[in-house]
């Protein structure tokens, strides 16, 4: 099933809101086994919504709408699908009721004006709230679905999950099973990644695989039909054998695991401490480490030496090798390492130092310029690095490289040795 998600509301055209709900929807139908063909944002306007919601019916098997379904003025999307499917808006005494009965006993009388979400699109059948007080709608029609829900995150989600996903499946996945399997992997870009298992990609038959990438992690999206879940899993098992036995260690996690979850599994695993010295990252390492509940068992602490000052007093990096090679260089990183390491005492010292942006960058140190260094009691090593983005991007790589950079040496040195 192919589906395109149509965003309602001005505050996301004109940018004053950030879109989380199409991105929420189209992974979680994802995870069905649905396809989302586009996302469209459109103002509070009948006809603009309309006009989305018409194309979208003759592209694809149905449209997913979020947004405009509240008492206000603004609030035109009922209005919009009655315009695209040509159909009248109906008021319904019994919604009315619900949605009486859902603003409670109150001081003040319910405005008339909440009433408006009582009118549905005449053939449409709401979702009945189970919070806040907008039904949503579901309206077939030559083969094809209109289902609108609420804007207010919490409220989609909760008849994502309950009503329309149930109703979906119903009427989709009739005699057929799917699964899904996520590889995670570091690999640098979408384009070295598909390279490198393009042909596996193209030999498959019953599993379709997405390539999607995320600052510092690209994913391979595995989604296999049959007419049984065993059939489906072995589908799914056979390819995820062939993709890990092509890209190794490349992989890092499967569906829901994170680096950092899967760096700390590792350190527990091998009864290893931690502590990090991070400059141009303030501290975000830190905080995706600390994010794991039970990383108190294998992370000591961390320092942000920020300043060249900082750097000095608490890692003891020597004020001769930032005058002669800059806080920006390997000699730096490595310094901070081997300083976090005995300032802390643990097994192992991370570091990193580099040039985020957006401003601050020269022709031979550039703006992405980041040095990572780690440090053990049996060797200790600086790897270099050039990122692009924002700042903010440009952080959220370093942080992940710094990460994957641990995992590559608890792997090499302590996975396959059994142990240094």
């Amino acid at each position: 099933m192919r589906y395109n998600i149509i965003s309602v509301g001005s505050e996301l055209t004109l940018g004053l809101t950030v879109n989380t709900n199409a991105a929420y929807i189209a992974k979680r139908l994802g995870k069905e086994g649905y396809s989302c063909n586009y996302q469209i944002g459109v103002p509070d306007n009948v006809s603009l919504i309309s006009k989305a919601i018409r194309k979208s019916l003759a592209e694809v098997d149905g449209v997913i709408i979020t947004g405009g379904l509240g008492p206000t003025v603004d609030d035109l999307t009922r209005e919009a699908i009655c315009d695209a499917v040509d159909c009248k808006l109906e008021f319904q005494h019994w919604l009315a009721d619900i949605i009486k009965e859902r603003y409670g006993p109150r001081t003040t009388p319910l405005p008339e004006i909440t009433y408006r979400q009582a009118y549905l699109p005449s053939g449409a059948k709401p979702i009945i709230p189970t919070i806040g007080s907008a039904p949503g709608i579901i309206l077939e029609k030559d083969n094809r679905f209109v289902i609108s829900l609420p804007g207010v995150p919490r409220e989609m989600k909760e008849m994502l999950e309950t009503d329309v996903i149930p109703w979906l499946n119903s009427r989709y996945l009739i005699n057929e099973t799917y699964k899904v399997r996520v590889l995670r992997t570091t690999a640098r870009t979408e384009a070295t990644l598909e390279e490198s298992v393009k042909d596996i990609m193209e030999s498959l038959e019953n599993v379709t695989v997405g390539i999607i990438a995320f600052p510092g992690e690209i994913q391979l999206q595995l989604l296999a039909r049959g007419n049984s879940e065993e059939e489906a899993a072995k589908a799914i098992e056979e390819a995820e054998s062939r993709f890990i036995e092509r890209l190794g260690p490349i992989v890092f996690g499967f569906d829901e695991d994170t680096l950092e979850e899967v760096v700390g599994r590792l350190l527990k695993k091998h009864d290893l401490t931690l502590a990090l010295a991070e400059s141009c990252t303030g501290g975000l390492t830190s905080k995706k480490i600390t994010d794991i509940s039970g990383s108190s068992d294998y992370f000591l602490g961390g320092i942000i030496s920020y300043s060249n000052d900082a750097k000095v007093a608490l890692l003891n990096v020597s004020e001769q090798t930032l005058a002669r090679q800059g806080a920006v260089s390997a000699a730096t990183a490595l310094a901070m390492a081997v300083g976090v390491r005995n300032r802390l005492g643990s097994d192992i010292g991370l570091s990193i130092t580099g040039i985020a942006g957006p401003t601050g960058g020269t022709p031979d140190k550039p703006v992405g310029l980041i040095y990572i260094a780690l440090s053990h009691e049996s060797t200790s090593y600086s790897n270099k690095y050039v990122f692009f983005g924002s700042r903010d991007i440009i952080r959220l790589k370093s942080a992940n490289a710094a990460l994957d950079m641990l995992r590559y040496y608890i792997l090499d040195n302590f996975e396959q040795s059994g142990g240094m």
